[in-house]
């Protein structure tokens, strides 16, 4: 579901009614700018962001050191893994 920051305003309602799995995308100027997710979709995304920091503690302490473009591969792998 897509809409302008002013549609958005007048619609906020239809918004909150939106299936919990959907991402709302609030547009600016023609280009997304925002998105609406649900809370539990926001917590999930949290957890994912937890898991992939405590992973890096512990191969950084293992290895000394990761290095951004194997952090970047992590962080990717993990967003897209089905828990």
């Amino acid at each position: 579901m897509q809409f302008s920051a002013t549609e958005a305003k007048g619609r906020f309602g239809e918004i909150m009614a939106a299936d919990s799995d959907e991402v709302v995308t609030i547009t600016k100027y023609g280009r997304p700018d925002k998105a609406v997710i649900s809370f539990k979709r926001l917590q999930e995304l949290e957890a994912i962001e937890d898991r992939y920091w405590v992973e890096l503690a512990r191969q950084g302490r293992e290895s000394g050191y990761i290095g951004t473009k194997e952090s970047d591969k992590l962080l990717l792998e993990m967003m897209n893994r089905e828990d």
